[in-house]
């Protein structure tokens, strides 16, 4: 009985064994991933499949919204959790976390792509910090303007070049069916701090006085204050009611119902203004670079990519995954599937398939995406460490002169010291 027993115990404990292996094994099968909330990201977990059959690894891809994103990661990332192997990295926050310790260099995967040459090269090198890359980009959104051809048809006026021409032909269609302008006026980085610099810079304004060399904040400049003076003209003269806490959904559901007859924003929101499924005046709209000024045009950009946390805990399924993520062939079927013009790679642009649905929404969209990214500036957002705050809290004034709680000068001023303190902690 004791031998019988004892053969038992080993049985078991072999079984047990094998058990604990097959399960580090398949651990070791599996990448987790958490990105926040984009047509794109949505439209990569459903292809989770295609990864598991093309490499055998299980892809656990988690899409969540952008605040309980902000939350997850600095819980992960400041805990040291390992629970994510390959996190959504906008460009925008890679200098902080670099700063931080938070990534770890993807410079070997990044120059092992066969045809690394197909990606563009402004977002790829937009995470080129140090001499090392810390992700690879899926997304480049660049600003562009939508307006109403039968409205501006109607008032016998020209779609505006310059923001000036603007608060002219803002005048002249203004009407109490159809406000002439729609943008963003919430206070955020990444909100009303992704529109407004695009009249600031056109203005000749800047952040600082000699990015990157001399961060001596510049904010309180006469360009500047020309520039918020008319985006408080157009915002309040000439938009919706309401207008002061717009964001995305508030802008897209202006165009699309036609409370709105132009904006100035980013491609995936003015696309969805010619969208026949969605806009009842998809017809009607038309897509042009944003207007310029003294400095010319200054389109807006928006780069994310995906990055490999620190410590991850699956770190060649979590490379593997990235090059399946960023390759052609997936961002093609992004681009097919969803709402997704913002692809990084040249050749997606060249798929039959892919041209001939974004012709639908109109013939020259991807080179007018291509064209307005090559005016666009890398550091149109200054990439540095404290960006994030330092946009919030520019955003956070400028949002309070639209609003009238502060003269333009005040916000400007209170800006540039907030600017200055956050840079000096």
């Amino acid at each position: 009985m004791q031998f019988k027993t004892m053969i038992s115990g080993v049985t078991a404990l072999l079984c047990t064994t094998a058990l604990m292996g097959g399960q580090a094994s398949a651990q070791e099968q599996e990448v987790n991933v958490l990105l926040f909330s984009m047509p794109s990201t949505q439209g990569l977990q459903k292809l989770a499949g295609d990864f598991e059959a093309e490499t055998g690894i299980k892809a656990n891809i988690d899409v969540v919204g952008q605040n309980v994103f902000e939350n997850r990661i600095t819980l992960s990332f400041a805990g040291g959790a390992r629970d994510i192997d390959v996190v959504h990295t906008p460009v925008i926050q890679v200098q902080r976390w670099v700063e931080a310790g938070w990534l770890q260099p993807i410079t070997d995967l990044v120059e092992n792509i066969e045809d690394r040459d197909d990606i563009l090269a402004g977002p790829l090198n937009s995470y080129l910090v140090d001499g090392e890359y810390w992700a690879v980009p899926f997304f480049a959104e660049t600003g562009l303007m939508a307006y109403r051809r039968d409205i501006l048809e109607a008032a016998g006026v020209n779609p505006p070049e310059t923001w000036e021409e603007m608060l002219n032909v803002a005048a002249a269609i203004d009407s109490g069916d159809t406000a002439a302008i729609a943008m963003r006026v919430a206070p955020g980085q990444g909100f009303n701090m992704f529109v407004f610099p695009m009249i600031m810079r056109a203005y000749g304004g800047k952040f600082f006085e000699n990015y990157p060399d001399d961060l001596t904040p510049a904010l309180d400049s006469p360009e500047n204050l020309e520039a918020l003076k008319t985006y408080i003209t157009l915002m309040n003269d000439y938009g919706p009611e309401g207008i002061g806490n717009f964001n995305f959904p508030e802008v897209v559901a202006a165009l699309q119902s036609g409370q709105a007859a132009m904006t100035v924003d980013g491609t995936s929101i003015v696309s969805q203004a010619v969208d026949p499924e969605k806009s009842r005046f998809a017809d009607e709209f038309v897509l042009a670079l944003p207007p310029g000024g003294p400095a010319g045009r200054s389109p807006a950009i928006a780069v994310h990519g995906l990055g490999i946390p620190a410590g991850a805990e699956h770190s060649e399924a979590a490379r593997k995954f990235i090059e399946w993520a960023t390759s052609t062939e997936t961002l093609t079927k992004l681009a097919i599937n969803e709402a997704y013009p913002d692809f990084t790679r040249a050749s997606v642009a060249q798929n039959p398939e892919v041209k001939a649905k974004y012709a639908g929404i109109q013939d020259n969209f991807l080179d007018l995406r291509v064209e307005a990214l090559n005016l666009a500036v890398g550091n149109y957002r200054p990439l540095i460490p404290t960006w994030p705050e330092i946009g919030a809290a520019v955003g956070e004034n400028i949002n309070a002169a639209v609003n009238g709680l502060m003269t333009p000068e005040e916000a400007l001023a209170a800006a540039q010291d907030e600017m200055e303190a956050i840079l000096d902690n």
